[in-house]
């Protein structure tokens, strides 16, 4: 199986498509390379389609007006980002760049809004992962305005010990300086 296929088939959001959507999909995407620190998509740009990461890491956050950078995501292989603006018509509200070397799926909004016209299995899947997003970032608001560095930092540690599979060692993907 193509690398690009598996990672799409198991990513979140098209995760329990049949074969053959998954095919639709891989026939409309458009595979792009990023370099470390590559800007992929600026805040305020037009959303002409959105991504999935297949291969790095990369960083979703916005700036302040004085410059200061808040992280919204780290993104692996298999998770999607900017894909508000495919349905909303809108800019991209946050700015995504390649951490280190990496590599992304485009998928161009008008492909894909066709796509999911035809499928509407597509469209069931991509509701489902934006609503836990959408609670994910109640979450992080709530923890942003209301409680301690040392409480957010421990509610870190305690979802990144989740996510692997030795929990009682955590391993960071990035440095907080970064």
């Amino acid at each position: 199986m193509h690398p690009a296929k598996q990672i799409l088939s198991k990513s979140i959001l098209f995760a329990g498509l049949p074969e053959a959507d998954t095919d639709s999909l891989l026939g409309i995407a458009v595979e792009k390379p990023v370099a470390a620190g590559e800007v992929i998509f600026s805040e305020n740009e037009e959303g002409k389609g959105f991504y999935v990461a297949i291969e790095g890491l990369i960083k979703i956050y916005k700036l302040s007006p004085e410059g200061k950078e808040q992280i919204l995501h780290m993104l692996e292989p298999g998770e999607t980002f900017g894909e508000v603006p495919v349905f909303s018509g809108e800019a991209f509200p946050a700015t995504a760049q390649g951490v280190k070397k990496s590599r992304v799926l485009f998928f161009p909004r008008r492909d894909f809004r066709n796509l999911i016209v035809k499928n509407p299995s597509v469209a069931m899947n991509m509701l489902a992962i934006l609503s836990q997003r959408l609670r994910h970032f109640t979450v992080q608001v709530e923890n942003l305005s209301l409680k301690e560095v040392s409480s957010r930092l421990a509610g870190y540690l305690l979802l990144r010990s989740e996510e692997q599979e030795q929990p009682e060692r955590i391993k960071l993907n990035i440095s907080k300086g970064t």
